[in-house]
């Protein structure tokens, strides 16, 4: 079966897991980026040259909208406006599209038909010099035939010194064959690991999995979580939180508790501050300590209540310098507080 063949094989990049674009779907959307690989192999074999439909995805590739959505939003899948959805430079990826299938097929079934042709003819020509050639070697045997009594009693006198010497040669080579023998590698059954502890699925989230820890509790733990889920799914996730840039490798979880809790459903990471970088909580509690800026967000519900939490220093010159702003955020803040009460009282 050749490896080009595009109605057999579709083609992906073996820097695909290196694309930004594609590592980004995948962690965000996990599900979309399962339909797109069964879109390519889908086209690939459809020989339909990434043209798809909502109605493909959906029913044949088991594709929601967000999916799609997801897709086209990553421009993995460019829409049309006939309502179409092709598959993006699917044909530039595969190095070639319907047409030049079939015409590849045309060339290869005319050179057959062609070769077959040549080759009667060859062997049609062939014949008669074949008879030819038979008949002088059969006449020039006949001589030699008569000259052979003649040379037989010689070849009787000779020692059979040849024989012992292949004996003796073969029984060395045995002996040597037998005493120098490499043991062979044991056979194993199919899902046995090579020291046949653990087996080949297990090991394969064993080695994707960043953290190797605790690799007994770990196997009791992934065939609990194989219940619930394939294996296939975990390796994919683990994988994902491997390649996590936001990681801490000082966090990261052991593979038995990763499992037991069930990480694998978990969301991608929140995004780690960079050094230097100010932090979002401090930012805003030091905005709902700042007067000018209580003073500009009257409407703010946060401002409002802030506002009644300010010292007293703090509130002598929110009134001085923004008079009927602070006497508004003020009444509404007092309003807040007035109606959480009511709703707190039994």
């Amino acid at each position: 079966m050749s490896r080009n063949n595009m109605e057999t094989f579709a083609k992906i990049s073996t820097r695909l897991w290196q694309n930004e674009k594609v590592r980004t779907l995948a962690m965000e959307h996990p599900s979309a980026f399962a339909v797109w690989t069964f879109a390519i192999s889908y086209c690939a074999g459809e020989l339909n040259d990434g043209e798809l439909s909502r109605f493909h995805l959906k029913c044949l590739l088991g594709a929601a909208d967000e999916d799609i959505d997801a897709l086209i939003d990553a421009h993995l899948l460019d829409e049309h406006e006939d309502g179409t959805l092709w598959l993006h430079d699917f044909v530039e990826a595969q190095g070639r599209s319907r047409a030049d299938v079939e015409a590849a097929k045309e060339r290869k079934a005319e050179a057959g038909r062609q070769g077959g042709k040549a080759s009667g003819e060859s062997r049609a020509a062939k014949q008669p010099a074949s008879k030819t050639k038979q008949t002088r070697s059969t006449s020039e045997a006949d001589p030699k035939q008569n000259e052979e009594p003649a040379k037989q009693p010689a070849s009787k006198t000779k020692p059979d010194t040849d024989t012992d010497t292949d004996t003796d040669t073969d029984t060395d080579k045995n002996s040597s064959n037998e005493e120098f023998s490499l043991p062979q590698t044991p056979s194993r059954g199919p899902g046995e690991s090579l020291d046949g502890e653990y087996p080949l699925a297990f090991e394969q989230f064993w080695v994707t999995y960043p953290r190797k820890e605790g690799k007994r509790k770990a196997f009791e733990a992934w065939k609990r979580a194989r219940r619930k889920t394939n294996n296939a799914l975990l390796i994919a996730h683990a994988s994902l939180y491997q390649a996590d840039p936001n990681r801490d490798p000082g966090y990261t979880l052991t593979p038995a508790n990763w499992l037991d809790g069930e990480h694998w459903l978990d969301d991608p990471l929140p995004e780690k501050r960079r050094p230097g970088q100010p932090d979002p909580q401090a930012e805003k509690a030091a905005r709902l300590r700042d007067v000018d800026w209580l003073c500009t967000h009257v409407d703010d519900p946060e401002a409002q209540d802030a506002a009644l939490e300010l010292p007293e220093k703090a509130q002598a010159l929110a009134r001085a310098r923004y008079p009927d702003e602070w006497y508004r955020i003020w009444r509404r803040g007092m309003k807040r507080r007035e109606q959480a009460k009511q709703e707190a009282t039994p």
